[in-house]
């Protein structure tokens, strides 16, 4: 099974559609946001689309209530944990949130947001993905990520104008 990660959409409509047509062509079965949605709308097309979003609230995430009408109550406060296809997952929109949790082991996959940059590595036995920024606004590189649980292999790609074409593979590190 593979999943997209989506993080920082701050209302960037645009990007967020072309994230979708970018899971669709991966194959993906459901997509994880960690953070900063901003607008419920953004997360239409991928109702529309039938793909499932599961999530974590971000700091700029006012209307709750709207993004779990639209999610079918997808979205819960970070951290939080859950299990897709055997493979246990801790997620929150900022990395301080995770701290006390990493320790405690037992995860296949860490994923956090907030910072608005990419980044991939391997924390013990977990891979520890930020997809970047979905909206582009810091960086004007909007970014995603996709993850196939069964092997873990796990790519940040571009989002956009030829989305897909420039994939930057992972690169682990070490705490």
């Amino acid at each position: 099974m593979r999943i997209g990660i989506l993080s920082d959409s701050h209302d960037n409509r645009e990007t967020a559609r072309d994230a979708l047509s970018l899971f669709l062509r991966e194959r993906v079965r459901t997509v994880l946001h960690l953070g900063d949605v901003c607008s419920p709308s953004v997360l239409d097309p991928f109702r529309a689309a039938a793909v499932p979003v599961l999530g974590v609230f971000g700091n700029n995430d006012f209307d709750r209530q709207g993004m779990q009408a639209v999610s079918g109550n997808g979205f819960e406060r970070g951290p939080r944990v859950l299990t897709l296809d055997g493979r246990k997952i801790l997620m929150s929109h900022i990395f301080d949130e995770l701290q006390e949790r990493i320790g405690s082991g037992g995860f296949d996959l860490i994923l956090f947001g907030h910072t608005h940059r990419p980044v991939t590595m391997r924390v013990g036995g977990a891979v520890v993905i930020n997809p970047g920024e979905a909206c582009g606004f810091t960086s004007g590189r909007p970014t995603c990520a996709v993850v196939d649980l069964v092997t873990m292999v796990n790519r940040i790609l571009d989002i956009g104008n030829g989305a897909g074409l420039h994939q930057y593979p992972a690169e682990y590190e070490s705490w």
